[in-house]
C-alpha cells in the first residue's frame, strides 16, 4: 500500500480511527482507512489537493469503509475452495 501521505495527513487518518473507536468500532484501524481512501476515494486521482484530502478523511464515515471491507473480503473467499475453510468447519 502507497505510504507516502504527510505526516499531518497520517495524524488525521490516526484522528479518525481514533474517533472510530470511541464509537465503539475497534476493528478499522488506520491502515483499513489508508485502504479504503487509496481503493476508493483516491482510485482515479493524478493529482491529490490538499483540502480535498483533509476533507476525505474528516467526512468518513464508518459505514464506509465497512462496506469496503466487506466487499473486499467477499471478493476474496469467492475465489478459494471449500478446503480453505477447513479450519472454520468443525466435525
Amino acid at each position: 500500500m502507497k505510504n507516502n501521505l504527510p505526516l499531518d495527513i497520517l495524524f488525521l487518518i490516526r484522528l479518525k480511527a481514533n474517533e472510530f473507536k470511541s464509537e465503539g468500532v475497534h476493528t478499522i484501524n488506520c491502515d483499513d482507512i489508508k485502504e479504503y481512501l487509496y481503493a476508493i476515494k483516491w482510485k482515479d486521482c493524478d493529482i491529490l489537493e490538499l483540502c480535498d484530502v483533509i476533507d476525505d478523511v474528516m467526512s468518513l464515515r464508518f459505514s464506509d469503509v465497512f462496506d469496503y471491507l466487506k466487499l473486499k473480503v467477499i471478493k476474496e473467499a469467492s475465489s478459494m475452495k471449500i478446503d480453505d475453510f477447513s479450519d472454520l468447519i468443525t466435525k
